[in-house]
């Protein structure tokens, strides 16, 4: 029985052999299968006196070839190659739809330009506007294109991480139900292992390491997995679950959440390995910021072009509209750019807009505005691309509150701010389907600017003025419709001096408010006309005041000029802070009396982001020379300076004057002959001075703001005829004698400002006026002396020349020193007074003087003031606040002007072939217009960085992903040469096992035979 038992026990055992072989040929192409083989051990032998005897072979168990080791690499490898993977599948997308010239941004950005250089070649051609209208809504359309593909995306990752969890969610409950399942098989500690389900659980667990990164632990022969953070994904035979869900801080962006019986918590940022990460760092490394990208091109393109636009005019001559969709408005501000966090405690009732205030400072990140307390007060602006805090403080509890940061201005607008509360600032990532062209009608794209300049018709010199450039029509000379308000004059005082009146009226150009006048210029290089600083301001003085008589000098000419007029006066200039708004005071600069105009505005120069500049002015008027024809006649002498301007028979080899200087007195002194012979004076040119005449009025201009004395010496006025007998015919008696004398003024000209009664600019120099319609009518002044005057007008007045006088007569009876008051009525129709003193000779060899101060102009940059110190008596006394000097636009003008040359800047009337505002929105193609933190972009380069920024991370991915790839086929062969079945190796098996099933066959027949044989001799 032996034999047979032994033969048996082996027949059994390659039976079996037999079996698994077979189950792993049947198994050679199911997915995770383990090849599996009999584990014989022999049975306990016999001791038959002589020795042991075999008793044979028994199957212990089934194993499973494998390696756990090996096992784990296959998960990790085949999570991170399936992340890789579902990262470089999605940007492939986003590269191809941004690089492709079908579907891209620049073929049509090029487009744009182009249509608009083809209008700028002849703006007047309405086919060319045609062009524009097209290519520009092409532009639109391609914006909206691209991005609804980026938000489609964004809706496929929605889904697809929707479906992913749903296969997560079934994947960990099948691998909870093998747990069971094997704890079940198993029934004891001594139980054999179920190898099928152990490999089902394995491959469950891998398909599982596709979609997330996993933990896995073995406990009692049960797998325990975690994801995100320690996450429990299953736990023995219980398995918890993932949803795909509207993001805490943006619900158009879906998060992972982890739900068990006892907790749900959104564990998006913990998720790591596997398609869900691929997916999500896809979203956030390439989706959204190539959104944001996009979204920052359309912002910055819309508004600049916008911004141009306005600034230039149509063939109806109107100012220019938004051609694009204006970003700011209020309507788009405030839907879809901020998303306050699910998070935030009840009420969630806040209302928040987000603008943008400098395209050219706005990043490509998201933003998260938190309140950070204590109280509902505080808060920080943290930029997510890098964590930087780019904004924090406290809100001021009124509605609206603005914050601003990288270009951009968070209001809110109303709604219960609280402690703890968190929103995310997206503004960008909704731009281009917010993108909209608005103009139909070609003759309403503005191609021309409004204002032109013109170079007077009499110049004599070689200067220029090139045609402008618009900076705002956010400008006073703007404010009335289809002019400029008002129309300048640009007068050139002397080849290096010029200044810049209103031609309103072009006859009688007068000073502008404030006054641009006495301003330096450089010939034969390029000058700029004027600030290119919305903020700039400039406050003038006064001009000192008239003394009450001249100075008398006793056989003059005088050796000492007398006083000028000018006050000592204290300085105070404080500064703005433009982004916190703190205001710090300069230390207080004095200056002395009887200073020059030109010393106090060398003191104040030395203030930084203060300009002063210095001018001189008088006015000569009025001359009377003698008409006594007796013995001793006095002659007609005048001074400037100390430098005598009526001496006679100087001779051929003078050196005084330059050629061509008038040689012979006249026998009445004129403004002509003094203003030709100051012209023609070497030290009085070399000190600045120049003179001009009209034929009745003398102006003399010293450039550099120092003193003028003007001495005179000449006959005495008389009531009547003195002295001896007049020789030959004339009048015996009666007579007056005018004497020698002249009306002197600063040439400060104080306007009267209406406190009551409007005349609504009726006043004229041609007609009168009737103050009883309305009246009265009641104006202010300034007074020479630092009082505030008030006149009334009443009553009807036939004549100009009548308002005038009654406005002369009652200022002069306010005035407390002599003078003659002059009313002038502007081209404005604008009351302004002037105040001239006599001087006259003294009829000896003594002179009469007077010694003028001069002007000084304060233009400061943006964000300083001043204040004066005394309150009365100064030359800033009382002037008014300062003035802007911003017209919103710049003029060149090169080469060397002469004297008396002129240049005109007035409303382009007319102006269809006008191409300058569309070159303007040309050069936008070439103009740093996007992100200045990198040195400023182009459209072109921001569009290309974008692109090139997808395009590297593709080419990456495609890399990576190979490479992962590699590996994971690497590590699957070595698991597969380890575990996989070989169909040839179990082909041998096979036979193997058969030869050994048919000799333990055989062994059996043996034994039976020889059963047999024995039983057979007992019979």
């Amino acid at each position: 029985m032996s034999l047979l038992n032994t033969a048996i026990s082996g027949l059994k055992a390659q039976q079996e052999a037999l079996r698994v072989t077979g189950h792993n040929i049947s198994n050679a192409s199911t997915p995770g299968y383990s090849r599996q083989e009999v584990v014989l051990d022999t049975n306990n032998p016999l001791f038959r006196g002589f020795g042991f005897v075999g008793q044979g072979v028994d199957v212990q168990s089934v194993r499973r070839i494998t390696d756990q080791f090996m096992i784990a690499q296959q998960r990790s490898d085949t999570s991170e190659f399936q992340q890789l993977n579902a990262y470089k599948v999605n940007i492939e997308q986003v590269d191809r739809i941004l690089a492709d010239e079908r579907t891209g941004l620049q073929p049509q950005l090029d487009r744009f330009f182009a249509s608009l250089q083809g209008g700028a070649d002849n703006p007047a051609y309405v086919p060319s506007r045609d062009v524009v209208l097209g290519e520009s809504q092409g532009l639109v359309d391609r914006f909206k294109t691209i991005h609804q593909y980026l938000t489609d995306q964004n809706e496929t990752l929605n889904s697809q991480m929707e479906a992913m969890a749903a296969q997560v969610n079934s994947l960990a409950a099948g691998i909870a139900d093998l747990n069971n399942e094997i704890v079940s098989a198993r029934g004891s500690a001594t139980a054999q292992p179920p190898n099928d389900l152990i490999d089902k659980r394995d491959e469950l667990v891998r398909q599982l390491s596709e979609y997330v990164g996993i933990d896995v632990t073995v406990d009692k022969e049960q797998y325990n997995i975690s994801i995100g953070s320690g996450q429990a994904l299953v736990l023995a035979n219980q398995a918890n679950r993932i949803e795909a869900a509207p993001g805490i801080d943006d619900p158009q962006r879906y998060g992972i959440k982890f739900v068990s019986p006892i907790e749900r918590n959104d564990i998006t940022t913990d998720i790591s390995g596997g398609q869900l990460e691929g997916l999500l760092r896809f979203r956030s490394d390439a989706l959204d910021p190539a959104l944001n990208n996009l979204g920052r091109i359309a912002v910055s393109l819309t508004q600049e072009f916008n911004k141009q636009h306005q600034l230039g005019i149509d063939l109806n001559g109107n100012f220019g509209q938004n051609a694009f969709q204006d970003m700011n408005d209020p309507a788009l501000a405030s839907v879809g750019r901020a998303q306050g966090s699910s998070d935030n405690a009840l009420p969630r009732n806040q209302v928040l807009s987000v603008f943008f205030e400098d395209t050219r400072e706005l990043t490509t990140s998201d933003y998260s505005l938190n309140l950070t307390g204590p109280g509902n007060s505080r808060y920080e602006v943290i930029r997510k691309s890098d964590g930087a805090e780019v904004a924090s403080g406290s809100l001021t509890g009124d509605f609206p509150d603005d914050i601003e940061f990288d270009g951009l201005r968070v209001r809110l607008e109303s709604g219960s701010f609280k402690e703890g509360d968190e929103f995310t600032i997206n503004p960008l990532r909704g731009a281009p389907a917010q993108l909209d062209w608005l103009i139909d009608e070609p003759a309403e794209l503005a191609f021309g600017y409004p204002m032109r300049a013109g170079t007077g018709v009499g110049n004599q010199g070689t200067g220029a003025i090139d045609q402008g450039a618009m900076l705002s029509k956010d400008s006073n000379i703007f404010s009335v419709d289809g002019e400029l308000s008002p129309p300048l004059v640009i007068v050139f005082e002397s080849p290096t001096r010029y200044s810049v009146y209103d031609n309103s009226d072009p006859g009688n150009p007068v000073s502008l408010d404030p006054p641009l006048e006495n301003i330096e210029y450089v010939p034969g290089t390029t000058n700029t006309l004027f600030t290119a600083d919305p903020g700039e301001t400039q406050v003038s003085s006064w001009r000192p005041r008239l003394p009450e008589n001249p100075a008398l000098a006793l056989n003059g000419p005088a050796t000492i000029a007398p006083y000028n007029g000018i006050n000592s006066e204290r300085f105070v200039f404080s500064r703005t802070n433009p982004e916190t708004g703190e205001v710090t005071q300069d230390e207080t600069l004095v200056t002395s009396s009887g200073a020059s105009a030109a010393e106090i505005a060398d003191e104040l120069n030395r203030v930084d982001g203060v300009t002063a500049r210095a001018y001189t002015e008088v006015q000569i008027a009025n001359f009377t020379n003698s008409g006594t024809p007796y013995d001793p006649d006095n002659p007609f002498e005048v001074w400037v300076n100390g430098f005598n301007l009526t001496e006679d028979d100087l001779g051929p080899n003078q050196s005084i004057y330059m050629d061509g200087y008038p040689e012979e007195l006249p026998e009445e002194m004129n403004p002509n002959f003094l203003a030709d012979r100051i012209n023609a004076h070497y030290d009085l040119q070399q000190a600045g001075i120049r003179a001009k005449s009209d034929g009745e009025t003398l102006t003399i201009t010293n450039e550099e703001g120092e003193d003028i004395f003007i001495e005179m010496r000449g006959d005495k006025p008389q009531d009547v005829i003195v002295g001896p007998p007049p020789v030959g015919p004339g009048p015996v008696n009666g007579a007056i004698d005018p004497g020698d004398t002249f009306e002197i003024s600063t040439g400060e000209s104080w306007p009267l400002e209406p406190v009551a009664g409007n005349t609504r600019g009726q006043l004229n120099n041609l007609t009168g006026f009737d103050f009883s319609d309305g009246g009265p009518y009641t104006y202010e002044m300034y007074l020479p002396d630092g009082r505030t005057g008030r006149i009334t007008l009443a009553g009807n007045h036939a004549t100009a020349d009548d308002v005038k006088a009654e406005v002369e007569a009652k200022i002069g009876a306010l005035l407390d020193s002599p003078g003659r008051v002059q009313a002038r009525i502007t081209a404005r129709g604008e009351l302004e007074y002037q105040i001239f003193m006599k001087v006259e000779g003294t009829g000896n060899n003594d002179t009469v003087g007077v010694n003028v101060g001069g002007q000084v102009d304060v233009t400061m940059s943006d964000g300083i003031s001043v204040r004066t110190r005394p309150e009365a008596g100064a030359i800033f006394t009382g002037v008014p606040d300062a003035r802007s000097t911003y017209q919103g636009f710049q003029f060149e003008i090169g080469g060397r002007p002469e004297t008396g040359d002129e240049f005109t800047i007035g409303w382009n009337e007319g102006g269809v072939s006008d191409n300058r505002n569309v070159l303007d929105l040309v050069g936008l193609e070439t103009t740093d217009t996007v992100n200045n933190r990198d040195g400023g972009m182009t459209f072109t380069e921001a569009y290309s960085q974008a692109v090139e920024q997808v395009g590297t991370k593709t080419r990456q991915a495609q890399i990576q992903t190979d490479a992962a790839e590699g590996v994971l086929a690497a590590g699957d062969e070595a698991l597969n040469s380890v575990r996989g079945v070989n169909l040839d190796e179990e082909a041998a098996r096979l036979i193997e096992f058969q030869l050994a099933y048919n000799a333990n066959a055989r062994v059996i027949s043996i034994a039976q035979e020889t059963f047999d044989a024995l039983l057979g001799a007992f019979r």
